[in-house]
C-alpha cells in the first residue's frame, strides 16, 4: 500500500496556509489546485508548507508550479512556499504578504497577532 498526500488547511483573515504531508506527486495538482480554489476569496496570501511531506516523485514540483501560476491567475496574491529537506530548510515568497493576524497551528484557540518575527520563524 503506497503513501498518499495528506493535508491540512488553515485560514486566518486574509491568508491561508495548506499543510502537506505523505508522497507528493505531479498528479496531486488538480487536488491542491482544488484546495486553493475553496478557499474565502477574502484569502489574498498562501502559504504551502512542505515540511511533512515524506517521499515525492521526480517530477513532484511541477505540482507546486501549477498551485504557483493558479494562485498567481486567479487570485493575483501571494505566495510562500517552506520546505526542508536532511539538508535544507527553505522558504520561497512571491508578492505582496498579508498582515493577517495567524493561529499557530499547535497553539490555543486565540489568534496570535503575526509579527515580523514571528512571521521568520512560523514561516
Amino acid at each position: 500500500m503506497g503513501v498518499y498526500l495528506h493535508h491540512e488547511i488553515e485560514v486566518a483573515e486574509d491568508s491561508a496556509t495548506l499543510y502537506l504531508g505523505g508522497s507528493l506527486r505531479a498528479s496531486d495538482v488538480h487536488a491542491l489546485i482544488g484546495m486553493c480554489a475553496n478557499l474565502p476569496l477574502r484569502v489574498r496570501t498562501l502559504r504551502l508548507d512542505m515540511h511533512g511531506v515524506t517521499q515525492q516523485e521526480d517530477d513532484a514540483m511541477s505540482a507546486v508550479r501549477g498551485v504557483l501560476r493558479y494562485w498567481r491567475e486567479s487570485r493575483g496574491g501571494s505566495f510562500r512556499l517552506s520546505l526542508a529537506s536532511e539538508r535544507l530548510v527553505a522558504t520561497y515568497g512571491e508578492g505582496t504578504f498579508a498582515h493577517a493576524a495567524l493561529s499557530l497551528r499547535n497553539a490555543p484557540a486565540h489568534v496570535v497577532e503575526a509579527t515580523p518575527a514571528l512571521m521568520g520563524v512560523y514561516l
